[in-house]
């Protein structure tokens, strides 16, 4: 008899969230030396034979969703090629996307030219969030290096997969608080929309990347730390300055950038005990207006941002109003009430945080790249996502569109640079 899977709460969100993105999350790391296909192969059967989600397929039952845990062959979620450009194939495999009907909810692959090789996931969100996935890689890496050395205690965690363990460690007061907070922050009501092509036949999934160097870098977090600003306060003023300049809005008019959360801050180890699962939430950040140059800026993200500094509930709302709807409603009914109230992002940002070279290790070969994004937006919907290797950044604005988007994602990026350029220049 088939094993079947509760459709938790936020693999329903996800799923509901296909009518704004592809539901995809995707990782690239590229590597010095050659990594071993059948070592790898033995790691991540291991670890997907622990994660029955990753090879289910899912129900949406008008009811009450489920999954249905399938058999599955390697050869379903594992591709091992020779490449004649590590770069080009990496990309093109990268904006894949599953279908809702696959019996496995992962695609990798190894791609290897000369004496480099090149990792690639492409996992379906509605399993897990970007915190997990990055468990999930570093893990299958930590696994290749036991199975490398001869060894064969291979280890991933495994628990509830239920969107209220966020509220297990808390205090019983915290709790009953937490579980109370119905405000939907997602209502945005002033809509700001960044310039991209309208929707046209052909628009195809693409990743449009944006490197900014370490020195830069180096010199952007002391210029920012001089004057009492946090990273990630540096980089979503360089973005909201860089929305005003593009276009998304007019000076002067209301901006709110939602960026995600990782609700793992709520979580006894960081969410080491529990299963593999979503547990992202959002907070928002409004100014009015970018001011007259980026020290300006600075200032009003700064101050907007002070209240979600001090929030100990940070991300946490509209959760209970989320469980309410698939609670009290059958599926079907519960999709309509969370569409009527929830706004989906036209804009937002998520930085995904560091790469640690070392923490990626397979078996002693380390990356000399790599980089993280989320979902694949369809327009008019975009989202900034970055990851920094080795001090360096990578910005991804992943959209489905063309050429056209392409020119105005570049000239955006240059706008990027300029207004991070300009947050050195303060020091």
């Amino acid at each position: 008899m088939a094993k079947i899977l509760r459709a938790e709460m936020w693999d329903k969100m996800q799923y509901l969230f296909r009518n704004y993105y592809d539901r995809m999350m995707h990782c690239a790391l590229y590597y010095d030396g050659v990594v071993d296909a059948d070592i790898l192969k033995k790691a991540l059967k291991f670890q997907l034979d622990n994660v029955p989600v990753l090879h289910s397929r899912y129900h949406n039952n008008f009811v009450r969703p489920y999954w249905v845990v399938k058999e599955f062959a390697m050869e379903d979620v594992l591709t091992v090629a020779d490449s004649e450009d590590l770069e080009t194939d990496v990309m093109k495999f990268i904006v894949r996307r599953i279908p809702i009907e696959s019996n496995v909810q992962m695609n990798a692959a190894l791609f290897r030219k000369g004496d480099r090789s090149a990792l690639v996931f492409v996992v379906n969100h509605m399993c897990f969030d970007g915190g997990d996935l990055k468990y999930f890689v570093t893990t299958l890496c930590k696994n290749y290096s036991v199975l490398a050395a001869g060894g064969t205690e291979m280890k991933i965690k495994s628990g509830t997969r239920a969107y209220d363990a966020v509220y297990s460690t808390m205090s019983a007061e915290d709790r009953k608080v937490a579980k109370g907070l119905y405000h939907n922050i997602s209502e945005v009501k002033v809509k700001n929309f960044f310039p991209l092509t309208a929707k046209k036949e052909g628009d195809v999934n693409r990743i449009v990347k944006r490197k900014y160097p370490v020195d830069k870098f180096n010199a952007v977090r002391a210029a920012g730390k001089k004057q009492g600003y946090t990273v990630n306060d540096v980089i979503l003023a360089a973005y909201v300055r860089s929305l005003y300049e593009i276009g998304a809005c007019k000076e002067g008019e209301r901006l709110t950038v939602p960026c995600m959360v990782d609700l793992r801050r709520h979580l006894a180890q960081g969410g080491a005990e529990t299963g593999l699962t979503n547990h992202t939430g959002f907070m928002t950040v409004t100014v009015d207006g970018a001011g007259k140059d980026m020290s300006e800026t600075l200032s009003k993200v700064s101050k907007a941002m002070e209240a979600n500094k001090k929030d100990k509930f940070l991300g946490l709302y509209a959760l209970p109003l989320l469980n309410l709807a698939y609670t009290v409603f059958p599926h079907f009914l519960s999709e309509q009430a969370i569409k009527l109230g929830y706004d989906n992002p036209l804009i937002g940002m998520s930085n995904i945080g560091v790469i640690k070279p070392t923490d990626y290790s397979m078996g002693g070969i380390l990356p000399y790249d790599g980089f993280y994004t989320g979902a694949v937006k369809g327009k008019p919907f975009m989202q900034l996502a970055l990851t920094t290797f080795e001090g360096e950044v990578t910005f991804t604005i992943a959209i489905t569109g063309n050429a056209e988007d392409d020119a105005v994602i570049e000239k955006f990026f240059d706008i990027l640079v300029r207004n991070m350029d300009a947050v050195a220049a303060l020091a």
